[in-house]
């Protein structure tokens, strides 16, 4: 990977996540409090990270993000959480054309036998996290990825 292709996930990563999060922190504090979502991937603890490095590396760094913006802005009642999903995805379409024999063997690996819907499987399960029933849920990384990752 480039250095430029580096720079690029970073900035589309944890530095979109990191402006985002400072832009959205003054209007929740005026709300009392809220709900902060940072999307991340498993590839960061992957057991077999070959080709994966860089990718893993920018993930990790929002999942970092998300644990200081939960310590830090707890207290203002804004609780933060890193999703993992496996998500059917334009890009996910493309990587399975491109890569037919991985991604056979990457789909062997959930233990529910498929990738999430965008919105019944990923969207209801954030919207439930929401919920006042979990208020005390905070800097965690939930996956929603049918069982495949060890978090």
């Amino acid at each position: 990977m480039s250095d430029e292709a580096f720079m690029a996930g970073f900035r589309s990563g944890p530095l979109a996540s990191f402006r985002l999060m400072k832009l959205v922190h003054p209007h929740m504090i005026r709300r009392g409090g809220g709900m902060i979502f940072n999307f991340t991937s498993s590839v960061g603890i992957r057991w077999d990270k070959a080709n994966y490095g860089c990718y893993g590396a920018i993930k990790q760094g929002t999942r970092a993000l998300t644990r200081a913006a939960a310590s830090e802005w707890g207290g203002e009642n804004i609780r933060v959480l890193t999703i993992a999903p496996h998500a059917e995805t334009l890009a996910l379409k493309q990587w399975i054309d491109q890569n037919p024999g991985e991604a056979e063997g990457f789909f062997n690996t959930i233990p529910l036998g498929h990738i999430g819907r965008p919105q019944e499987d990923i969207g209801r399960a954030s919207a439930a996290l929401c919920k006042q029933d979990l208020n005390y849920l905070t800097d965690a990384t939930i996956p929603l990825d049918g069982g495949q990752a060890n978090f």
